[in-house]
């Protein structure tokens, strides 16, 4: 999953990176909120951790702007502001859930999770696939209950697809989902990854749960009698 930090404090927003970067997300991070507005128009991101007090345009701004281009990311907002006009005023401008500084950084993963279910229209942490289970809180995978030594991007594909089950992903949107700015993406880099995701989640002979559509991208999904290799 990807997430944008928009916070104007190096400090915080280093520390918010780092501390996504090591939870298992792909992380963009930008220090005002005209920068963090092209951001939000011009890539898909799961998750927004938005500031209030910004340079060059303020949280709000960035917002409602960002909502009337029709930008659908989860924002979640920060603020130093402990005032009820504030956090009423964020949500109104379309934020999907706020926190007051300062907070606990257990506390924000919890509220991105629950940002992620919400938006996946899932209420449980943990997907089920047939004998697979992938638990979006504890980051790990199992599969008829034992864990898959999974990489973080390993990791983070499967999580994808599962929050997509049922659905075909295309490469292109795995790497916008995958991937942050300061990644190096080599053009097969998805299809390598899948391969060797594919050999763990396999391994032992169990039933391909990753399908192939040709043309079009990857399926996670029950078994088929059929699948592309």
């Amino acid at each position: 999953m990807r997430i944008l930090v928009v916070e104007d404090s190096d400090r915080l927003r280093q520390s918010l990176v780092t501390g996504l970067e090591s939870a298992g997300y792909s992380v963009d991070a930008v220090a005002d909120g005209a920068r963090g507005l092209i951001h939000l128009r011009t890539t898909e991101y799961d998750v927004a951790i938005l500031d209030v007090m910004l340079p060059e345009m303020d949280g709000f701004s960035v917002l409602r702007e960002a909502r009337s281009k029709g930008v659908t990311a989860a924002v979640l907002m920060l603020t130093a502001k402990d005032a009820i006009t504030d956090r009423v005023r964020g949500l109104r401008s379309g934020a999907d859930d706020y926190l007051v500084k300062p907070f606990s950084f257990d506390e924000l993963l919890a509220r991105i999770e629950a940002l992620l279910r919400r938006n996946f229209r899932t209420r449980d942490t943990t997907i089920r696939v047939a004998d697979l289970s992938v638990d979006t809180a504890a980051k790990l995978a199992t599969r008829r209950g034992a864990e898959l030594p999974l990489t973080r991007r390993e990791y983070a594909i499967l999580e994808y697809l599962a929050f997509h089950a049922g659905v075909v992903v295309n490469r292109a949107e795995l790497e916008d989902h995958i991937y942050d700015d300061r990644s190096q993406v080599q053009s097969n880099a998805i299809d390598s990854a899948i391969s060797q995701l594919r050999q763990k989640l396999n391994a032992g002979g169990r039933p391909n749960l990753i399908q192939t559509r040709r043309g079009l991208g990857y399926i996670l999904s029950e078994p088929a009698d059929e699948v592309d290799p």
